[in-house]
């Protein structure tokens, strides 16, 4: 493989016999890394003799800044991958719709291929309905991560409701009183992923209510009893007020170091169930299991927001649409999913899609991995964020942690945010 630096951008040409006559294949994306972009590349070029692919690997912030100017400007390009959120809408105009290309060049349509979560996704993104995008996978948030050596030792179950949430501190508290129960962000967005969740649990869709102006809001009672539950989980010692000065790589590396029994972040997180992930980034914990947030609400259920992560479109000025589709559908539904799916970072969108073997080394692993795909292939509501907004309530959910002010006074004050107008993306 050959490796140039152009710009912000790595040009990869991967070696290969053909000639001039042959076909070529531009990919734009920021997303696999190089090694695994190498490795899918090498396999479509092994299935289709005579082809060769260039790919274009940016960085994702760069991405963002050059990809819609090079397509709108007609730059050599034969498959994009477009960043889930307002990107579709920008690009859209540039793009082929893909359900007429799958129909007429996929080995199957397109609704056969990709599950129906992620394609009802796909078309939401665009302002006529239609699916321009064809997402790889789809992630979500909140998750926990448990030590399972830690529990078996303390004879702990995996938590399922508050009530367990406060037994399970005070096993571990007695177990080490140095360990931190749960490690998590502090961060003012991590705390709504949290929040959103519980309030997805007893009421489930109520995001999307919000997010799509269909009548929710801020100061509902609904979200209010969301907004009491995380305040008084710091309150009643479930939580620790520790954990709002931890950045992510801290709360990542207590976890990582046995010195946190569980750690709450998203499902991209999802490769900490893997040995091998774990071997290779020399993290020391012999078994880790996960479930979704426990329900910290009477009456609620699991819950989980979800959202399709990494999709690929065809330019309306790519060379061959045929050959996009077939590279598209290699790295979506076909055998290329198998070449980066170990790495987790994403649940595939491939209809019935199973994982290589030796990726979980206990049974309990494999089977919260199972636990975590199901809420993320069956979400409560998507996890299209405002993520400005996101920001101005994790400031009011610290706030209300650190002062007496009231949950009445703060979801008001989150509802008139809401409906200032400063927020771009809201409805």
């Amino acid at each position: 493989m050959k490796t140039k630096i152009l710009g912000a951008a790595m040009l990869l040409t991967l070696a290969s016999s053909v000639t001039a006559q042959d076909a070529k294949l531009e990919v734009w994306t920021w997303y696999p890394s190089e090694d695994v972009m190498a490795k899918i590349i090498d396999g479509f070029e092994s299935a289709n003799p005579g082809v060769e692919v260039n790919l274009n690997l940016f960085e994702s912030t760069a991405y963002q800044d050059r990809m819609p100017l090079a397509l709108a400007s007609g730059d050599p390009m034969d498959v994009v991958a477009v960043q889930t959120g307002t990107m579709v809408e920008l690009v859209r105009p540039d793009l082929l719709a893909l359900p007429a290309l799958f129909d007429e060049h996929g080995s199957a349509p397109l609704a056969d291929l990709l599950s129906e979560t992620a394609l009802q996704q796909s078309r939401s993104l665009a302002g006529d309905g239609e699916a321009y995008i064809a997402p790889m996978g789809i992630l979500g948030s909140a998750v926990v991560y448990y030590n399972g050596e830690m529990l078996a030792e303390m004879g702990v179950e995996i938590p399922k409701t508050r009530a367990d949430m406060a037994a399970y501190v005070k096993a571990v508290e007695k177990h080490d009183a140095n360990v931190l129960p749960y490690s998590f962000t502090g961060a003012n967005w991590f705390l709504d992923e949290i929040t959103l969740t519980i309030a997805e649990q007893a009421s489930p869709g109520f995001f999307n209510s919000v997010r799509y102006d269909e009548g929710g809001s801020w100061n509902s009672a609904e979200y209010r009893a969301a907004f009491d539950a995380i305040t008084s989980a710091y309150e009643d010692g479930i939580f620790s007020k520790d954990t709002l000065d931890l950045d992510y790589g801290r709360a990542a590396e207590l976890f990582q170091t046995g010195q946190a029994a569980a750690y709450i972040q998203g499902s991209w997180e999802n490769g900490l169930l893997s040995a091998p992930f774990r071997k290779e980034k020399g993290i020391s914990l012999d078994n880790v299991v996960a479930s979704g947030l426990p329900v910290m609400i009477d009456g609620g259920k699991p819950a989980i927001r979800s959202y399709i992560d990494v999709a690929l479109a065809v330019p309306a000025h790519a060379k061959d649409p045929a050959l996009s589709v077939k590279f598209i559908e290699y790295i979506t539904a076909g055998a290329g999913v198998a070449l980066w799916a170990d790495t987790l970072f994403v649940v595939p969108s491939a209809q019935k899609f199973e994982l290589p073997e030796g990726i979980f080394n206990t049974e309990a692993s494999e089977a919260s991995y199972a636990e975590i795909s199901d809420l993320l292939l069956n979400p409560t509501s998507d996890r299209n964020n405002v993520s400005d907004f996101s920001g101005a309530v994790g400031d009011a959910i610290i706030s209300a942690i650190v002062s007496d002010e009231s949950t009445e006074k703060k979801t008001d004050y989150l509802q008139s945010e809401w409906e200032s107008g400063r927020y771009s993306n809201a409805n």
